[in-house]
């Protein structure tokens, strides 16, 4: 990904909550710098990527973050990491 595209993914100041989801709607946000209301609810967080395809959202972040917070704009928290398992049968054919 070329740097002037992960800039333009990538918000410079923390957004409300609200705001990203008004501008991704019903996207996977992957999120930095969150800000929690004293309910536990995001407040705001700076957007590193988002995708409607998660997988999309995440091979975005160029370097990885350890601390993204993966969310859907429409609610659904990702808490886990991302895991991918792989199973290569080459070799039985």
């Amino acid at each position: 990904m070329s740097t002037a595209k992960n800039l333009a993914l990538t918000s410079a100041v923390p957004l409300s909550w609200a705001k990203i989801c008004m501008l991704h709607p019903n996207e996977w946000v992957c999120l930095l710098d969150i800000a929690h209301e004293p309910d536990g609810s995001i407040r705001s967080a700076r957007v590193v990527s988002h995708d409607r395809s998660i997988e999309q959202a995440l091979d975005q972040i160029e370097p990885p973050h350890s601390d993204t917070t993966v969310m859907h704009t429409s609610g659904h928290p990702l808490w886990t990491p991302r895991i991918e398992i792989v199973e290569d049968d080459s070799d039985h054919l």
